[in-house]
């Protein structure tokens, strides 16, 4: 959706879907020769990723960081856990090495999002996290 890539999980990635996604990245580069921005939100219920899938999702964004010139981790709900799972994944960021204010970013509402694709994308970051909204990929 204008050069920006969203993906939401109810549940952590399998290997598949990391391969999918994966595949997915590279056509979208060439498509638009560009990198992209790229969204993952984790739905309220999802459950904790346990180390296998946390390994195989920062993997997925350390090969193809290529791709993306910015990373928005969208981690939806408002309970302890996930404030609790928004601060493990600031530390595997971190960890990674894939934490960079420029780069790789944590959210807890959609909202905080569009500033950032307006400014890096010179698109209307408002307009397109509505149509995410609509189109079910964020909250």
């Amino acid at each position: 959706m204008n050069k920006v890539f969203f993906i939401r999980w109810e549940q952590p990635p399998t290997p598949q879907d990391l391969q999918v996604v994966a595949t997915r990245f590279r056509e979208a580069y060439e498509a638009y020769r560009q990198q992209l921005c790229v969204v993952i939100t984790t739905g309220a219920k999802a459950r904790v990723p346990n180390g296998d899938e946390r390994k195989g999702l920062f993997k997925l964004l350390e090969d193809h960081r290529k791709y993306i010139c910015e990373l928005h981790l969208l981690m939806e709900g408002n309970e302890l856990q996930h404030n609790l799972q928004r601060i493990i994944a600031s530390a595997q960021l971190i960890v990674t090495r894939i934490y960079d204010n420029n780069y790789a970013r944590l959210h807890k509402s959609a909202e905080g999002i569009a500033p950032f694709l307006t400014s890096k994308m010179k698109v209307d970051g408002n307009r397109i996290i509505n149509d995410a909204r609509l189109l079910g990929l964020v909250s």
